[in-house]
Formats: C-alpha cells, structure tokens, sequence
C-alpha cells in the first residue's frame, strides 16, 4: 500500500481564490468542501502576534494585545480575512495572514541581522540546488531564514530509511522524490515562497532550463554525488556567469566558485587542470575515485572520510555523511550564499569549516612513524674478522675487473622489497657472501626466509657469469653456521680443474639484466606442455626442489583469494605497514632514483583506483582505523585481479624448513625465471603467504595479534586443502606466469661500491 502516484508529485500548496470565501454565504459553502480534513484556523494568533510586534516599545499584555485585536475586528467577518492554504499531502488546511503580514512576521526577527531593505532584495533572487542530501538540509535553512524567493531543486532519488542518518524528515517521506519532500517542508513553512521541482534530476538537455527558465538563477548550490553533471553543471555556469557554491561535509570543505564576476575561472579552482574535461560524459567506476580524490584534493580529507573511501564498493556502499556535517555545510552554504546575493562577500576558494580542528583535542601526540630496527649498519672490519677465522685456502686470485663483472650479476638476483641484503667482501683471493641484517630487516623476512632465498637467486647468478668467464666456482654454504652473518665462502678456479660446482643451463647468463618482476597487465595465454616441462627441469635441477602449477581457472581464484587476504594482513600489521609505506615503495621516481633500492611505485602496474586507494592506505591511522573495521578489501581484489589473467600459478618447494634448504630454494626460483625469461614469459611473484605463514607454523604467531594470527590459521587451512604437499617442506616461491608487455621501468640495484669490498686480494 502507498501513496497513490500522483500524489507522490503534488508539492505547491493549494491558495483558496478570495472569491470562495469573500462573505458568509460563499464562506460557508467552500468549508463545507473540507468537512473531513485537519482545518487549523490561525489567523488571529498570528494578527495579535502581528500587533505585538509593531509596538516593541510598549511591550503590550496579553490581555492589551486582545483588546487591540477586538478593535481591528470590529464589524469585520474573521473568515474573510487572510488567506486560506490547502496542503494536499497532508490534508490540512489552514487559514493564515496574507502574504506581506506573514513575510513581516516571519522575517521580524531576524532584523536587524537581515534589514527590511535586503529581506526585500533577497526575496527576488533565485537558488538552484542540485542534490537534496545535503541541499535538503541547505535548502530549507535558506527557506527558513529566507534567503531568497524562489529556489529550484533537482534530484532524481526518492527517500530511503537510510538516508535519515541525515535528512531530517519523517518516516512518512519513504520512498517520496527528495525534492519533492524537501520542497513540501519549505511549504510548511512559508506557502509563499516559490519552490520548483526537477524529480527527475538534471540531464544534458534539461540543465539549461535549470539554470535559465523563469529567469537565471543568481547561485547554484552543487551537492549532487555525479561527477560527470559536476563538471558539466559548472561548465555551463561559467559560460552563463552564474556563481556555484559546494560543500562536502567532509572537514566542512567549502567550494566558491564565482564565475559571475570571473568567468574565465577554471573550474574546481584548476585541480582537474589538464584533463580533457569534454570527455566526462560516463565516468568509469575505476576512474571515480582518482577523479574525486583530485576534486576534493583528498590529501586534504579527514581520516575517517578517507578510510571511507577506501571501503566504497568493499565493505559500505556509498560515501557517508553525518548529520551533525550536514546540519553544519546547511548552516554555512546558506551564509555565503547570502551574502553573495547581498553583495558582502566577493572571494572564490576553498574554505574548511573543519570543526576537529576549531573545536580540537590539544592533548593528541602524532605518532610517529618509526620503527626501531636491532641490527647495526654492517661493519666490514667485522666482516674481515669473521673471514680471517676460517682456514686460510690455497686459491688464484682472479682480476678485479672479472669480480665486479661476476659480482654486479650477483646482485640483479631478486630480493622481497627489492632490500638487496647482500655484502661482499673479496679476501685472499675468496669472495664472501654475508647478511647484511640491517638492510634486510623487515617484517616480510621473518626468520630470514626471504633472505636466504634471494643469496641462493644470487649465487645462482655467480655460477652463470664465472663459467661464462672460464671460471668454475667452489662454495662452503653457511660455512660458520646459521647464526653467523657469513652465509657463503666462494672459490674460484680455472675450469678443467676437479669438483667446480655444476652449471645449469648456461646460456641463461644472457638474460641475467632482463629478468624482472613483471606486474604489467598480463593476457592468459595457454602454455605448452613442452614449455612447463622446461620449466619443471629449471626448477627441478636443484636437488629436492619440487615444482607445482595451477592451471585451473578455480584453483588460481581460490589461491589467488588466499594472496590477498595475506597482502591485507601483511598490509594492515602496523610493521607490515610501516615496512611498505617507509621502507619499500618509493612514491616518487626521483626517490626510487636517490635510494636506488626498494620498489617504484610505478612498477606495481595498478590502475588510477588502486593508486589513489594505494596513496590513502599510506597513513597509518588510517590503515588502523580500517584494521580496526575489517577493511582493506580492496587489497584483496587487486590480488584477485592480478591472477584472474595468470595462465598459471607456481610454486617451488624444498624438503624441510632449514636456512640451507631456502638458499637451495632460492637457486631453484632463479633457474626457473631466468628460463622464463629466456621463453619470454612474465613472472610476477606472490609470495606474501610464504613470508607470514611461517609465522604461524614455526614462529608461535611472531609479530602478530589474536585476530590475525586466526586469520592466517583459516587462510592456512585453505591452501593446505588446495596444494599437493605436506605441512613439513620449505615453501619457497608462490608466484604467477603469463604473457605481459615488459616493464618500461626496472628496480635500481645499489651501485658496486656500496656492496663489494676488496680487502689485500
């Protein structure tokens, strides 16, 4: 049961003509017509408040007030006077003073804020208001106040229960057109302001009759939610002159624009300046949000209207608005418009009206964003140390030219957060591999896994470029044991002499400075079986590595939404996050340039989207305000994107979980990409499963809480269902092959003179 429709549009009062109720005879015939409805006769409450207010000076009683009014009505028909105003929606009538006695009573006191003489002024000017969730409540502060005589209001939406977390209107007003509602309400207060409906909202071919019929509206107040009519709207008021006004209700931004006094102004004050704006006729969902993060110059934005905007589409449907902000933004767009339209006020800008600050906790501390790291920077007279307490050997020194050549190759191996954790000294004729702790401390190398694993990719570079020099290579692996910082002791000696290591595959030297990870969008191609198997073989020629894949379109989604839950646990820790935002990503290329480690923000392949989330997620607040509400979805589905153009998932395994097991591993994953390389596929690792289950199968839940340690146990339970290997092995490398365009950016690597040290060779 609702409302019939024609009603649902009825919004003007209905003026009873004076000839129906001109004397008692005619008088009495039109009450008739109403016998059943609310009849409200206020006529002499409002005469007698009429003379009240005539005389201030005397401050008449109640009972002199009455008198007064007596005298007036003397011999006169009470009925007959005034105006009677039917409201169809309600079914009241009510009989009322006529108009110029109903505007001096109404607007008394607001004298002498607003003088008879500009009450009179405004009361000819026009508003347009497009968008009635904020404009609602804009709106009827200009009606209340009056502010001007006549508004038009467009909005093509009907009233939800959901919206009354702001609208303030009644329960009664679901599913009635929202300027229909709020023009309604302006009747009840005043029948005499002259209200127009656009229920349909504004299009291209009725904007300018918004904008121009009956007259050019003197402000336009924009508070609708479409970018596209955003931009089109204020194109348009530029061209006619016509100042728009805006406001957000996020840190009380407010927009004036005052293309009536400068027409030439770019729109939005140049924050879109250099798009191509006659290209918004359909915005993209991907391209919304980096649109509205330019308008809004989001940087700006609250913290909570930020986290918000992270989680349109993930976990809330739309932006969110208080009612406290929007009782505000009413407030505050119906004083500028006022005076605006009284000639006070004359500026174009954004203002903030942000009450957290006016109204603000001094008490607040920052946090900082530090994170105290327990290794010292690497110390090479140490390093020389630990190197001199090994048995000297007997080797042939090899020319310095041929070790940077070697060891520059070393370091193009892969490292997680592109950390490079390598330090090389040459001595005695030896070359020593250590850990450089510090660089590599993290909370994606728990227990050193990532580190180990990229020393074996490094090694592994070793042995292609010394063969490629007539070198063979000799190596004691942690020749001091695991908790010595010396990882390897390498030898090199002519070949042709006995015991050098075996090579595998030696023309992969050649793409050695090619291969890169690869995050481009990717096409799922078929892969050949003969091409797996060679990938297989790479993989496999490592004593007791193994090699799985997933080519079923299922099984990559279900591992692929495993990913992403991790990157979100991984990004949502507040080291995991301190790690991304300080220590990895470079957010700039001339900081990718001057660092020369870590990741370019370039290179991640994202779309505008998922930069503009990306450039939120920044701020630790915010990513622990999302922590806290279970947010960051969108994390998950960029993972989920990722794959869902995989031609297969990978992975390598190795038997047990031991440091010599991932450096092993580590050689494995560095065959199998040079090979894809060579076969020109892309390879785009995925590894966050493998740096945090071990968290949780051998650390005791190092570094994180109940809920994400839980987390992880479901995650983990999960992909132990969908892979083919027991609990026990050395889970190396999870990562994704396609066919993708080859990155136009690489990482930097550091240069040589930071990493080798040649000690008495």
């Amino acid at each position: 049961m609702h409302h019939n429709t024609e009603i649902n549009y009825i919004y003007k009062p209905v003026f009873i003509s004076k000839e129906r109720h001109a004397d008692k005879t005619s008088f009495l015939s039109f009450i008739e017509d109403y016998r059943g409805k609310t009849i409200l006769d206020l006529f002499a409450s409002q005469k007698q408040e009429l003379i009240r207010i005539r005389h201030p000076k005397k401050r008449l009683s109640a009972a002199e007030t009455e008198q007064k009014y007596r005298e007036w009505a003397e011999g006169k028909d009470i009925n007959t006077e005034g105006v009677w105003v039917y409201y169809p929606w309600s079914e009241r009538l009510l009989h009322l003073v006529d108009e110029a006695e109903f505007i001096e009573l109404r607007t008394s006191r607001n004298q002498y804020k607003i003088t008879p003489d500009e009450q009179l002024h405004l009361s000819k000017r026009s508003i347009g208001i497009i968008g009635l969730s904020v404009g609602h409540s804009v709106a009827l502060s200009i009606a209340t106040e009056r502010a001007c005589g006549k508004l038009k209001l467009a909005d093509f939406d009907t009233i939800e229960l959901s919206n009354l977390n702001r609208i303030r209107t009644g329960l009664h007003n679901i599913g009635v057109n929202k300027c229909i509602v709020t023009a309604r309400e302006i009747a009840e207060i005043d029948p005499f302001l002259d209200i127009e409906c656009f229920p349909d909202g504004i299009t291209k071919e009725n904007l300018d009759g918004f904008l121009l019929d009956g007259g050019k509206v003197d402000i336009l107040v924009d508070e609708c939610d479409d970018i596209a009519l955003k931009i089109s709207a204020r194109i348009r008021a530029a061209q006619l002159g016509i100042p728009v006004v805006m406001e957000t209700s996020d840190r009380g931004m407010l927009d004036v624009e005052r293309f009536d006094t400068e027409p030439e102004r770019p729109i939005f004050h140049g924050y879109l300046q250099g798009l191509p704006l006659d290209k918004f006729e359909h915005i993209s969902e991907e391209d919304r949000l980096p649109l509205v993060l330019r308008i809004v110059n989001a940087i700006n934005g609250s913290k909570r209207g930020k986290v918000s905007l992270v989680e349109i589409g993930q976990s809330i449907g739309t932006w969110p608005q208080l009612a406290s902000a929007v009782t505000l933004g009413g407030g505050v767009v119906t004083d500028v418009c006022r005076r605006i339209l009284l000639n006070q006020f004359h500026e174009s800008g954004r203002y903030y009206i942000d009450l957290e600050e006016l109204v603000g906790d001094k008490s607040e501390k920052p946090q900082g964003s530090f994170r105290h790291n327990p290794h010292a920077p690497f110390d090479f007279t140490e390093a020389v140390r630990i190197a001199d307490s090994l048995p000297q050997k007997q080797t042939e020194t090899i020319p310095e030219n041929t070790l940077a050549d070697i060891v520059n190759a070393a370091c193009q191996a892969p490292s997680t957060g592109n950390d490079q954790p390598w330090k090389w000294l040459y001595h005695h004729g030896r070359l020593f591999l250590f850990h450089d702790r510090f660089r590599s401390f993290s909370f994606g190398d728990f227990d050193q896994i990532a580190s180990n694993i990229s020393f074996g990719a490094s090694y592994e570079n070793i042995l292609l470029k010394a063969h490629e020099a007539g070198l063979g290579v000799k190596a004691e692996i942690f020749p001091l044991g695991e908790d010595s910082p010396l990882i390897a002791a390498i030898d090199f000696e002519h070949t042709g002499t006995n015991g050098a290591e075996p090579v595998y595959a030696p023309e992969a030297v050649g793409v050695i400075y090619e291969r890169c990870t690869n995050r481009n969008p990717s096409t799922p191609v078929e892969i050949p079986e003969a091409v797996f198997q060679q990938l297989k073989n790479a993989a496999r020629s490592v004593a007791g590595a193994e090699f799985h894949y997933f080519s079923d379109k299922q099984e990559i989604m279900a591992i692929g939404e495993i990913i992403g839950e991790c990157d979100r646990v991984r990004l949502l820790n507040p080291e995991g996050h301190y790690d991304f935002v300080h220590r990895e990503m470079k957010w700039s290329p001339t900081e990718a340039e001057l660092s020369r480690d870590g990741i370019d923000v370039r290179t991640l392949g994202l779309n505008n989207a998922q930069i503009a989330a990306l450039s939120i997620i920044r701020d630790r607040e915010i990513s622990q305000t999302l922590k806290g509400v279970q947010g960051g979805g969108a994390l998950v589905d960029a993972a989920l994107k990722s794959v869902s153009t995989a031609s297969a998932l990978g992975m390598i395994t190795m038997p047990k979980y031991s440091y010599k097991d991932f450096f092993l591993g580590g050689m494995a994953m560095q065959r199998l990409w040079l090979q894809a390389e060579q076969l020109q596929f892309a390879i785009h690792p995925l590894i966050s499963p493998f740096y945090l289950f071990p968290r949780i199968t051998k650390g005791n839940n190092a570094g994180l809480d109940e809920a994400e340690a839980a987390r992880l146990r479901t995650l983990r339970k999960r992909f132990m269902e969908l892979v083919p290997f027991g609990e026990e092995v050395a889970e190396v490398f999870l990562f994704k092959i396609a066919k993708a365009e080859k990155p136009g950016i690489k990482s930097y690597r550091l240069p040589l003179n930071e990493t080798l040290f040649i000690v008495n060779p």
